[in-house]
C-alpha cells in the first residue's frame, strides 16, 4: 500500500511514524469496511456501530468521523491515490488511550468487480470456545476480538476450513467475525441476538432481501448443532469475507440454490446504494 490515512492526513506509507501510538501502549480497536462499485456503500452503516462501539470503551467519534461527508471525501481520496478501482477493505484501527484516541485508515484490494462470494464451499467444525450469550460485550467487535483468536488457533489443528461458535447453552450463533444463515425449504434461519450472535451491517439486509424474494425468515434462538444436519443450505456473511457457502458439516453435503439468489440480490442493493452515494 503506497497511501494511509492518519490522524486526517494523507501519507505516503514510508513517511508515516506509528512510534508515538505504540509507546503509549493503547488498546487497538479495529473495524473493516468494504468498498466496491466506485463508492463505500455500508459507510453510514458502519459509523453508526463506530459511534456506538467507541462510546463503550469510552470516547466520541474522532472529530472527522463526526463530519461523514470530509470522511467519505478523504476515504474515496486515498482509494484513488492507491489506484484501487474495484473491491476491497478499509480497515480503522483506532489506538485508544485514557487521554486520547488517535487513528490509522488503511486500505486493501481485491481482483473482484463484484461483493465476494466464495461457491467452492468450506467445510465446517464446531468450536470448543463459546461466547457468553449475557455478556455485556457480546456483539462488540472490540469484546470478540479475544474469542475469535482463540478459535482461529483451535482452526489451524483442525480439517475444518471454518467453524461455527456456541454460546454457554451450546446454541449455534455465528462464524469467525461472521453472520450464520441456514435455509431449511423456503425459510431462512438465523440466531437471533438473544444468543449473543455477531451482528454487523450485513445482517439486516439478508434478512430484508431474504423476504423480498419470499423466503420465510426466522430468527431462532434454540438451533443447536443438530440442527446443522437438518439443513438444505448454510452459509456465513460478513463485509470482511462476503458470503462463504458451506458445503458440508460431517456427513451432511448441502446446496446453494437460495444462497445464490439471496447473494445476486445483495450484490444489487450495494450496487444500487453506490449510485445513490454519488
Amino acid at each position: 500500500m503506497a497511501y494511509l490515512l492518519v490522524n486526517n492526513q494523507i501519507l505516503k506509507e514510508a513517511e508515516t511514524n506509528l512510534t508515538p501510538f505504540l509507546l503509549n501502549a493503547p488498546d487497538v480497536y479495529k473495524h473493516s469496511i468494504w468498498f466496491g462499485f466506485g463508492g463505500i456503500p455500508m459507510l453510514d452503516e458502519n459509523l453508526d456501530i463506530l459511534k456506538i462501539e467507541l462510546k463503550s470503551l469510552g470516547h466520541d467519534l474522532p472529530v472527522l468521523f463526526q463530519n461523514r461527508r470530509e470522511l467519505f471525501r478523504l476515504l474515496k481520496r486515498m482509494l484513488n491515490k492507491n489506484r484501487f478501482f474495484r473491491t476491497g477493505l478499509i480497515t480503522f484501527q483506532f489506538f485508544i488511550t485514557e487521554e486520547k484516541i488517535d487513528y490509522l485508515v488503511t486500505c486493501k484490494a481485491f481482483n473482484d468487480f463484484d461483493f465476494q462470494i466464495n461457491t467452492q464451499g468450506l467445510l465446517i467444525g464446531i468450536s470448543s470456545s463459546k461466547l457468553l450469550s449475557h455478556s455485556q460485550n457480546s456483539n462488540s467487535r472490540f469484546g470478540k476480538a479475544t474469542l475469535w483468536k482463540q478459535v482461529c488457533a483451535e482452526m489451524k489443528e483442525r480439517p475444518s476450513q471454518a467453524t461455527i461458535i456456541l454460546n454457554e447453552k451450546d446454541i449455534v450463533c455465528e462464524g469467525i467475525a461472521a453472520n450464520l444463515f441456514m435455509i431449511k425449504e423456503n425459510v431462512l434461519f438465523t440466531p437471533s441476538v438473544k444468543t449473543g450472535c455477531y451482528c454487523d451491517v450485513i445482517r439486516p439486509e439478508i434478512m430484508r432481501l431474504a423476504n423480498e424474494l419470499n423466503i420465510k425468515v426466522v430468527e431462532a434462538d434454540d438451533l443447536a448443532p443438530q440442527h446443522l444436519l437438518q439443513m438444505d443450505e448454510i452459509f456465513f456473511a460478513s463485509e470482511t469475507k462476503g458470503i462463504q457457502w458451506i458445503l458440508g458439516f460431517e456427513n451432511r453435503r448441502y446446496v446453494h440454490q437460495h444462497t445464490d439468489r439471496i447473494y445476486a440480490a445483495l450484490n444489487k442493493f450495494l450496487e444500487i446504494k453506490t449510485e445513490k452515494q454519488k
